[in-house]
């Protein structure tokens, strides 16, 4: 396939998907709400109505699972609070996210995909962290981690639920899944630098440090490799903690709560290992 043709595709899927995801699964006029600086807390709290009860309830364990430092923060009860625990920009890209996800129903492709893009962003974060990279850099790092295949959910559900096209093949996906991103990130108003790291498709070294989208690809490359080693599992191992630690604060739990939050916990494999000190 030629390069316009194949944009010409591209247009095509982003538009019928939006219009499919649109209206089914949260109302439109939710995301002016969330970008009007001057909205008021009532009318961020009417969005809960607005979105489907599966997405609410996945946002609803992800906020409650946010942590400030090793300290959980505890349950929400409100649309309000959600914002306020993810972002404005977090809290965007997991209803879309979430809505894709919704939309392929029970296929266990999508959902791979899906529970790939989370692990991303978990890893991506705390790898940030492990870095030294500030907290408003993590959090990015963390949505980029989110949305990195984005563009290829969206074709996969495309083929899967609209026009199984032979054109969409492997390498049509591995080829434009990040143009498609790109498009996406811009139609719901998502910050322009993830479309930056979704285009780099690769790890970006700075003069003295690993940049942050090279975060997000050391933390997707490290995720797909154990995706692929352990039939689509997050496999990490954790040191035994010393006797007396508090299990619950440590980075171990941090994981394990974020993937229980979204109901990922099945794609997450956790050993214990003795302190390397000790072997």
């Amino acid at each position: 396939m030629d390069t316009d043709k194949a944009f010409q595709l591209i247009d095509k899927i982003e538009t019928e998907m939006a219009g499919r995801i649109d209206g089914r699964f949260f109302h439109p006029d939710i995301f002016a709400t969330l970008d009007n600086v001057n909205a008021s807390r009532k009318e961020i709290e009417t969005i809960r109505n607005k979105i489907s009860d599966d997405i609410w309830l996945r946002l609803q364990g992800i906020a409650s699972s946010v942590y400030f430092g090793s300290l959980r923060r505890g349950d929400v009860s409100g649309f309000y609070d959600v914002v306020n625990r993810l972002g404005l920009y977090q809290t965007k890209a997991m209803i879309i996210t979430l809505a894709l996800y919704q939309h392929g129903g029970s296929d266990k492709e999508l959902e791979v995909i899906f529970a790939r893009s989370f692990a991303t962003s978990v890893m991506a974060h705390v790898l940030a962290i492990q870095m030294n990279f500030r907290e408003e850099a993590a959090l990015r790092a963390e949505l980029a981690g989110l949305v990195l295949e984005i563009g290829k959910k969206t074709m996969i559900a495309y083929k899967k639920t609209v026009d199984p096209a032979p054109e969409i093949n492997d390498e049509f996906i591995d080829s434009y899944h990040a143009y498609l991103g790109d498009k996406i990130i811009k139609r719901y108003g998502l910050p322009e630098y993830l479309g930056a790291i979704i285009l780099a498709r690769q790890i970006i070294m700075e003069e003295n440090m690993v940049s942050l989208p090279g975060v997000v690809y050391l933390a997707y490359d490290s995720v797909r490799a154990s995706f692929d080693k352990y039939e689509n599992r997050l496999v990490i191992k954790c040191q035994t903690p010393i006797p007396g630690t508090d299990v619950s604060r440590t980075l171990e739990a941090i994981i394990k709560d974020k993937f229980q939050a979204v109901g990922l916990e099945r794609y997450l494999l956790v050993f214990r290992i003795p302190k390397i000190y000790y072997l």
